[in-house]
């Protein structure tokens, strides 16, 4: 039952995986861009199933019967190299490196995922994990010049060695939460290297955010790359089909099927989620409780579940806010952002006052040369699941206009789809589920930035020794004092947040600091197996385990 609300696709067990994963709506399409040849990039918001396909492609590529290798390579601990980019001139070396040991240790795990001997590598297995440990507590001068020896060629070699043995004739990178390192430096450097491995037998394959992903100068999306969209579409036909299929395999059966009776508030927890089967988990798991003697007790009724919505709705909103400590340079972006995402609402619930119930829209349409500053917060805004871009439209001397989808959850927690001072939950159920293309409000960056507003600026780090201000973030030397200019890093930042900055519930925040000497972020990465965490009242291994995975989440 604890599985069945496990949202990060890496962390449940094979057999859970298997059976508690539903069939994206466009799933056939995707899993054959990424198990074909030529470079992809997967790009969807967080929690929308990048890591779900990427899995599934992954296990496809075992079978004796397809002639592509897969390799899956995890990046989540990326972060951690970031440090090393502010303490060594060779950061660039270093994370590159890394990425070579990662590629290993996921090549290391294929081939005994095939039930294969170990082959003979450049680096042995054991060798990976004590390098690997040593680079991510930034301890460089713990390795040895023998430790430091791969190429690109030596990995190139090795491949085509272990596709010999294991008589396949091209490779497949999987690499998962590739750029979403909030780390300009490792971004660009990851797309140097995903764009050096790709070769005539090996195809990589990369999961991205959408609106904060920095490509190195030399690589160009569409050119070195295709872009491959894993958003589920809430206008897609199988979206309610793929909604309920989730629904179905992680709730209880009576639980589901008195979802089932309550047809519109079940179409407003599928719409609500807006895409992101992690949101929808969110909404669902607080709908019922198990007794002691495993009956079932359940809450769905109108008012819990409109709370659990608002309640997502919100932990997304917060993704967004979280930003401002993740890329600290952005936050009056984020700010600005707040404003913007208030004015869209207002415009859509101002829009759908005086429609009939079949004309509802959830489509906000922006005229293009859109201001730079907007660009960047609807880039943001896609990253945390806000917005959804749809595509341009044409008005003729109207002009072009850029499409965006608008978080349901947060037109319903605002009530500006029904726009009605009562809800008729039947009227809803036909708001959501009926879309007329020609149903959209227009406007302009002028209305929906700030009034008077040039251009946002940037929040960088003051020089540390004259406290003057930097002129742009590219300066390297102070223009007052000449000094040279050194920029935080972002991790050791982000690790030394209190843990009242993750998402965890006041009740629980309160018992671990009452009950442990855990106080910041970096406490519970570093709580080795979770030991301190298990002391506390109510937590056991789930929780224990939950806790590490929120920690981690925010880290990257």
């Amino acid at each position: 039952m604890e599985n069945s609300f496990i949202e990060q696709a890496e962390y449940l067990p094979k057999e859970d995986f298997i059976t508690l994963s539903s069939s994206h709506p466009r799933e056939d399409f995707i899993l054959t861009k990424l198990m074909q040849s030529g470079a992809k990039l997967l790009t969807g918001p967080r929690g929308c199933g990048k890591t779900t396909l990427i899995l599934k492609a992954y296990n496809k590529l075992l079978s004796d019967k397809v002639g592509a290798f897969g390799i899956y390579v995890n990046f989540k601990t990326s972060l951690k190299l970031e440090p090393i980019y502010k303490s060594n001139s060779n950061g660039s070396f270093w994370f590159t490196y890394w990425m070579y040991l990662k590629i290993y240790e996921g090549l290391y795990r294929s081939i005994i995922d095939h039930n294969k001997d170990k082959i003979d590598l450049t680096i042995k297995e054991e060798d990976i994990k004590s390098i690997l440990f040593h680079l991510e507590l930034g301890e460089i001068s713990k390795l040895t010049s023998t430790q430091t020896d791969l190429s690109f060629y030596a990995l190139e070699q090795d491949i085509d060695k272990t596709l010999r043995v294991l008589k396949k004739n091209r490779c497949i990178i999987l690499f998962d939460d590739a750029a979403h390192a909030f780390s300009i430096e490792q971004q660009k450097d990851f797309f140097e290297l995903f764009r050096k491995i790709k070769s005539r037998y090996i195809s990589p394959k990369a999961a991205i955010y959408p609106g904060v992903t920095s490509f190195s100068p030399t690589f160009n999306v569409g050119h070195d790359a295709e872009e491959v969209n894993a958003w589920i579409d809430p206008e897609n036909e199988k979206y309610l089909d793929f909604m309920g299929e989730l629904l179905q395999k992680r709730l209880p059966q009576e639980v589901f099927k008195e979802l089932e009776e309550n047809i519109s508030l079940l179409y407003a927890i599928c719409y609500a989620s807006f895409g992101i089967p992690r949101q929808l988990l969110n909404i669902v798991r607080n709908l019922y409780s198990q007794n002691d003697d495993s009956s079932i007790t359940t809450s769905i009724d109108r008012k819990t579940i409109f709370k659990q919505i608002r309640d997502s709705y919100k932990s997304t909103l917060n993704v967004f806010i979280s930003l401002e400590k993740k890329i600290p340079t952005y936050v009056n972006y984020i700010e600005e952002g707040k404003n913007v995402f208030e004015k869209i609402i207002g415009l859509l619930k101002e829009y759908n006052k005086n429609k009939a119930v079949e004309r509802k829209s959830i489509t906000v349409a922006i005229k293009q040369r859109t201001h730079p500053d907007l660009k960047k917060i609807l880039g943001f805004f896609q990253y945390a699941g806000l917005v959804s871009y749809k595509g341009q439209l044409s008005k003729g001397e109207k002009g072009v206009f850029d499409l965006y989808l608008i978080n349901i959850g947060a037109l319903l927690d605002f009530n500006a789809i029904l726009a009605t001072k009562s809800i008729n939950l039947n009227d809803l159920k036909i708001a959501l589920s009926v879309r007329n293309a020609h149903e959209y409000t227009r406007t302009q960056s002028e209305y929906l930035l700030s009034k008077g507003l040039d251009s946002i600026k940037l929040n960088l780090p003051a020089c540390q020794n004259c406290k003057s201000e930097r002129i742009n973030e590219n300066a390297r030397f102070c223009h007052n004092c000449g000094a040279s200019l050194i920029t935080p890093s972002n991790y050791e930042n982000l690790i030394n947040e209190p843990i009242e900055s993750l998402s965890l519930t006041l009740k629980r925040v309160k018992s671990i600091k009452s009950n442990s000497n855990i106080r910041k972020v970096k406490d519970i990465l570093f709580d080795i197996g979770g030991t301190e965490l298990l002391e506390v009242p109510q937590i056991g291994k789930y929780w224990a385990n939950k806790i590490y995975y929120i920690a981690e989440e925010f880290i990257s």
